[in-house]
């Protein structure tokens, strides 16, 4: 019996010898080897995932902010409403004008029987002063697009690289360094928006195959300056270009990244569709949701699509060729290499 407590007791004193040596606290330890997250890991749809529940609540946020900057656009809904317009009673018919030319040129019974059936009164909504000044704000939204756009794209671009971004003061800083270039951008790009969707609808309510064959191309034109308006507004705040080298080098992204591309366009119409779902059951719901929601949700998803891409053929390549630069520097003073290969 003593030589078994003898030999336990010598088994401990071993350990705690052991032990002593393994955790000396005078010396500085190996530490946690910190594994490389690869671009296709940071940028994959399981991430994704990770930074907008992240974000979620700062996309609420920002979308507040990005409609504040668009609050004109309110007054020109409310002017084509109708709401504060003059009622008055006149002829509704188109053909009441001619008819009664007709009539007082050649009266006839004929003639005055017809100005009496053109001639069947409705209330209708004539203008006043008050919404030709509703009408003028509303303009002003060309005038603010560009610059909410430059903002919001700054602020998601640091979500995706999972950088902290301060909400207000990065939102119009960012306006405030890129102000002239982000308005004229948006000037340009709100007016292909309204000619490109005009344009469609009418090829699209015009009879003929001839027609039919115009919308088919008008909807694919629509849908490549879509994936182009991914890059526009990352290649304005991130690189100093002229205006014909970003449009080319968007336009060369869009058709570069098409997988990425066409996961962010179907992630959007996913949204859509269940914003159509949501304003159908709920019409008050779905009348606000754009105002606190869908914006930034559908400029999160082209902006984690498209900014791989960009830091793939544009932000690589070029520190690449210049390593003295800094990194994490937020705007590339010289243009990249990339852009005089197109």
């Amino acid at each position: 019996m003593s030589d078994r407590k003898n030999n336990n007791k010598n088994n401990k004193n071993f350990s705690k010898m052991l032990f002593s040596k393994l955790t000396n606290y005078d010396k500085d330890g190996k530490g946690v080897k910190k594994r490389k997250i690869s671009d296709k890991e940071r940028y994959s749809l399981k991430s994704f995932f990770i930074v907008y529940k992240n974000q979620f609540w700062n996309l609420i946020i920002l979308n507040l902010i990005y409609m504040l900057m668009l609050s004109p656009v309110i007054c020109g809904l409310l002017s084509y409403s109708g709401v504060f317009g003059t009622r008055v009673l006149s002829p509704s018919n188109i053909f009441y004008a001619p008819v009664y030319g007709i009539h007082l040129c050649y009266p006839t019974p004929a003639t005055s029987n017809l100005v009496g059936i053109f001639g069947a009164q409705s209330t209708i909504i004539a203008g006043n002063n008050f919404m030709s000044v509703l009408n003028i704000i509303a303009l002003t939204t060309f005038l603010t697009f560009g610059l909410a756009n430059a903002g919001m794209t700054y602020i998601l671009r640091a979500y995706t690289r999972s950088d902290y971004a301060y909400l207000w003061h990065d939102f119009f800083k960012t306006i405030k360094k890129n102000f002239f270039g982000s308005m004229a951008l948006g000037f340009i790009d709100l007016i292909v928006i309204i000619l490109l969707g005009y344009s469609t609808y009418y090829y699209y309510v015009a009879p003929g195959f001839q027609n039919t064959v115009m919308f088919l191309i008008m909807f694919s034109m629509c849908v490549v300056y879509f994936m182009t308006r991914f890059y526009l507004y990352i290649l304005l705040i991130t690189f100093k270009l002229s205006p014909f080298k970003l449009v080319k080098n968007a336009f060369i992204l869009a058709l570069l990244g098409i997988k990425r591309n066409f996961m962010a366009v179907l992630g959007i119409g996913v949204l859509m569709l269940i914003y159509v779902v949501i304003f159908m059951f709920s019409v008050p719901f779905g009348i606000t949701l754009p105002f606190f929601f869908l914006m930034s949700n559908g400029a999160f998803i082209s902006c984690f699509a498209a900014y791989p891409n960009v830091k793939k053929y544009m932000i690589d390549p070029y520190y690449a060729e210049h390593p003295e630069k800094d990194k994490d520097e937020l705007k590339i003073e010289e243009e990249p290499i990339f852009i005089d290969r197109g």
